[in-house]
């Protein structure tokens, strides 16, 4: 029985300022187990629905900051987070903190002043977009977390050897 190997999440995470800051991913890969070509190839449903892994982010700055997390992709396709050239990355920021307070989320582009939305508790990332950590406005601090969720599908079909599809997911790092 032939297998494949599901995809591998890469972050890159360089810093856009001149403070004293550092980002820290909770993993730098993700890995899903393996599906036989039979578990493929017998899906009904136009995708496969693969299960939820979660990414804690944090920066950590030397002096309070305001803190931005700019996200994209090197491999997005159609406007999406792609997984290889069959499947999908949906990411869900969730359960974010400044300086161990919870705080809301808000999207923000990387020139915006202010935020683009008010806050809330989660928010569905698009490719391209930032997130802005507000309670009511943005916050200063030194540390700033947040969970990504993330919930890839890819369509069955068949398979005849050993597959990788590969994600990518770049986290830059705003500060001011």
């Amino acid at each position: 029985m032939r297998s494949f190997l599901l995809f591998a999440v890469l972050f890159a995470v360089p810093v856009l300022s001149w403070a004293d800051c550092q980002l820290i991913a909770s993993q730098q890969k993700m890995t899903y187990s393996r599906l036989s070509a039979a578990e493929r190839q017998q899906a009904n449903a136009q995708f496969i629905t693969l299960p939820e892994k979660q990414i804690q982010v944090q920066a950590v700055c030397s002096e309070p900051q305001r803190i931005r997390l700019l996200v994209g992709s090197d491999l997005s396709r159609n406007g999406t987070f792609s997984l290889g050239s069959e499947g999908e990355m949906q990411i869900i920021a969730l359960n974010a903190h400044v300086d161990d307070r919870p705080v809301q989320l808000a999207t923000v582009q990387m020139n915006d002043a202010i935020p683009r939305t008010g806050g809330s508790q989660q928010l569905n990332v698009v490719l391209n977009q930032g997130l802005a950590f507000i309670t009511g406005e943005e916050v200063l601090g030194k540390t700033a977390s947040v969970t990504f969720s993330v919930v890839s599908r890819i369509k069955p079909g068949t398979i005849t050897d050993r597959t990788t599809w590969r994600g990518n997911l770049n986290i830059k790092l705003d500060v001011q």
